[in-house]
């Protein structure tokens, strides 16, 4: 069936009109001048999509103290002293006040102490009311004059002789075919959420803390166009309010209350086990860690103490978490619950693959060009990986340094914009509506499914169903084996090679959908051989391996690398070695 489509070229193409895609349009326009044009493709709505759209309630990378380098320590130390790109964040972090600046002259009400200096919380955080984060930061691509086509759904990249020249993809409203070039193009669409079983059922199944529409589609586009990959042998496993799943940092680092567990001991400063692992300021990792052993050992419920925090800035409990999760504010309400009085239950929801929050995933850049191996194609946001703990001004400010990046690279190279090939586009427009093709030809039980198809929900069931199983889920705890990691590859790798045939859409809402579940598959390919190939436990507590369960510096010191091979379907492995340019103890805070 020919389609109606819509043909765009630009100099910069931007995939994905969030934290960093947006500052990166901005930034793009400032060294590029008033001739250059800037295409955002988002598949939302930009002024309310992506993982800002609940708001925030802090910018938790911010120089408080000390100089960026303590920064960069500081987020080294967070990863269990772990091989980090330092190149990378200590380019973020020399730039990332001023950016935090430029955002509150644009409009981000930033809480003040009496002298006028931001509200710090803690070392490296500031608190704002972030209710409107997202309109704020989409008004820097509209300042920009960037063009943005909403409701576009990219599905892949299109290379031309290893180069870089457009993607193409669909409306999820028109249902119009995209083709888009662009001299330069980033991807920074997100980081994947859903892959493994949530524990909420029917409309509450992507009750979860991460953005559940950010499905992967950075990595999986990234790796099918070729580029070399980093970091999926580290997921983020967040310890959140439980059936909620606020964030608890705005209870343990803004209130100052301490995890509990049900004998009411603060276990990470009161047991020797977690005290020598770095108590109650431990890694993210070793604290997650902590919370799984004294469930495992039966020592829960656990809880934020807020009991035991500051009064007054408990008092102030519920404004804080209006500004980005309304949701506990109305569960409290709902059950009668004051976190002034009684503990707030904690739960640890299931793993998150990102790169700009506290892991690891995404593809490897060039120095610190934000330009990944393949040519012309660069990366931002939760799709640029190791270099963790980015959060929302680091994103920003890493954007703005990629937009950079590009219009130095168009001066400098004046690349032109590359022919594409009618029978590949025809190839990819195929592809992309197979799903609404075949739900055309299908016969249907009374129930309404299809009895030759299965639909996006069915499928993207059975994938979480493996990957929690068999690839280290919450009902695990998180612990993973050769032998397990060999039954998910084995389970994953059928439904990628024999079983997407078989994948209908009823209509667009659904293709988009189909697409979700097609690029989360792609994901769990690269974190099973990832985790796989990294024989050792380097973060204790989003991957614990039985049979490995210590540290290897001897072989895995080094960042773990794949480029995936279309041909055979299968990862090329390599090791990048780490360069650590901030001297001292890699798991020792400098301040």
């Amino acid at each position: 069936m020919a389609r109606e489509r819509e043909y765009i070229d630009a100099d910069v193409l931007i995939i994905g009109g969030g934290t960093a895609g947006c500052l990166a349009a901005w930034e793009a326009r400032q060294a590029g001048g008033d001739n250059l044009k800037i295409v955002i493709l988002e598949k939302a709505f930009i002024r309310n999509s992506g993982a800002l759209s609940a708001g925030m309630n802090a910018l938790n990378m911010y120089v408080n103290q000390g100089k960026p380098e303590d920064l960069v320590a500081y987020i080294r130390y967070d990863m269990c002293g772990a091989p980090v790109r330092e190149d990378i964040l200590l380019s973020v972090a020399e730039l990332v006040n001023e950016t935090v600046a430029m955002m509150e002259k644009e409009g981000l009400p930033i809480k003040k102490k009496a002298d006028g200096s931001y509200l710090n919380r803690g070392k490296w955080n500031i608190e704002i009311n972030g209710s409107l984060l997202k309109p704020i930061t989409a008004n820097m691509a509209i300042k920009a004059r960037a063009k943005v086509y909403n409701r576009v759904y990219v599905t892949d990249l299109i290379t031309v002789d290893g180069q870089v020249a457009g993607c193409v993809g669909f409306g999820v409203r028109d249902g119009k075919y995209y083709v888009a070039r662009g001299k330069v193009v980033m991807v920074c669409a997100g980081g994947a959420a859903g892959i493994w079983r949530p524990r909420g059922q029917g409309d509450a199944h992507h009750r979860i803390w991460y953005y559940p529409f950010n499905t992967g589609g950075s990595y999986a586009m990234c790796k099918r166009a070729g580029a070399k990959m980093v970091g999926f042998d580290s997921r983020f496993v967040p310890v959140r309010t439980k059936d909620t799943y606020a964030a608890t940092g705005t209870m343990s680092i803004g209130m100052w209350a301490p995890m509990i567990n049900a004998k009411g001991e603060a276990f990470m400063r009161e047991r020797e086990e977690y005290v020598k692992l770095g108590g109650h300021t431990a890694p993210t990792p070793i604290r997650v860690l902590a919370y799984c052993r004294e469930m495992q050992e039966n020592r829960g419920p656990c809880y934020m103490d807020t009991t035991r925090g500051d009064p007054q800035r408990v008092e102030g409990l519920k404004s804080q978490y209006l500004d980005m999760s309304p949701i506990l504010v109305l569960y409290w309400g709902c059950n009668d619950i004051n976190p002034g009085r009684e503990p707030v239950e904690i739960d640890a929801d299931n793993p998150s693959i990102v790169g700009a929050n506290a892991a690891t995933a995404g593809a490897w850049t060039i120095g610190t060009s934000r330009m990944t191996t393949v040519e012309r194609l660069f990366v931002s946001g939760d799709a640029l990986g190791a270099a963790p703990s980015r959060f929302i001004s680091g994103s920003w400010t890493c954007g703005r340094l990629a937009g950079r990046s590009m219009v130095g690279y168009i001066k400098e190279k004046r690349p032109e914009l590359l022919e594409l090939d009618p029978a590949v586009l025809a190839d990819l427009e195929k592809k992309i509506f197979a799903p609404l093709e075949r739900y055309e030809k299908c016969s249907f039980f009374t129930s309404g499914d299809p009895v030759e198809g299965v639909f996006p929900n069915q499928m993207e069931w059975r994938m979480q169903h493996i990957m929690e199983e068999y690839c280290g889920g919450r009902s695990r705890w998180f612990y993973v084996n050769e032998t397990n990691l060999g039954i998910a590859r084995k389970l994953i790798n059928r439904m990628r090679r024999e079983q997407l045939q078989y994948l209908v859409a009823k209509d667009l809402h659904q293709l988009q959908l189909a697409w979700d579940v097609i690029n989360r598959l792609d994901v769990c390919q690269l974190v099973i051989d990832h985790i796989d190939y990294r024989k050792e436990t380097r973060y204790p507590g989003y991957v614990n391996r039985t049979d490995y369960p210590e540290v290897d510096d001897a072989n895995f010191d080094c960042f773990i690398t794949s480029v995936w091979n279309a041909e055979t379907d299968e990862l090329t492995f390599d090791k990048e070695p780490y360069e650590q340019i901030i001297p001292g103890d890699r798991k020792a805070q400098t301040i």
